[in-house]
């Protein structure tokens, strides 16, 4: 192949790997995996929480109650595995991933809390 012709198939990358970026990308896809397990043991336990709503005379909102839950026990692990995979796909192409395995951290919480919120609007004030 002469130097007039692109390279069509994607030959190495030019810039040399960053030794600080896969080892903070790996500490950091290990802290997503431990805090996963932790957010769905406590979504699973959240539903303690809720017991009042069982009462008849409960005014609560169970559809609300019911996707709140199921947000907070299935999202955060599905934001782990997409921004994982992600990171991953970052530095195997030498491009900088700590941040995507930030965000999807970060991204993990949010979306526990929020579905933390829909249950919490779901039952009212007197059961709480």
């Amino acid at each position: 192949m002469t130097d007039a012709e692109p390279d069509w198939y994607g030959a190495e990358p030019q810039q040399p790997p960053r030794t600080w970026d896969f080892l903070l990308t790996g500490l950091v896809i290990v802290l997503m995996l431990i805090m996963a397990v932790v957010l769905a043991l406590s979504a699973l336990s959240g539903g303690i929480f809720n017991a009042g709503c069982s009462n008849a005379a409960a005014d609560c909102n169970l559809d609300l109650v019911s996707i709140g839950h199921q947000i907070s026990l299935w999202a955060p692990s599905v934001v782990a595995l997409v921004a994982i995979i992600w990171s991953i796909a970052r530095v195997a192409r030498r491009r900088i991933g700590v941040t995507v395995a930030l965000i999807g951290l970060a991204a993990m919480l949010g979306v526990f809390f929020l579905g933390r919120l829909l249950i919490d609007l779901g039952i009212p004030e007197t059961i709480n």
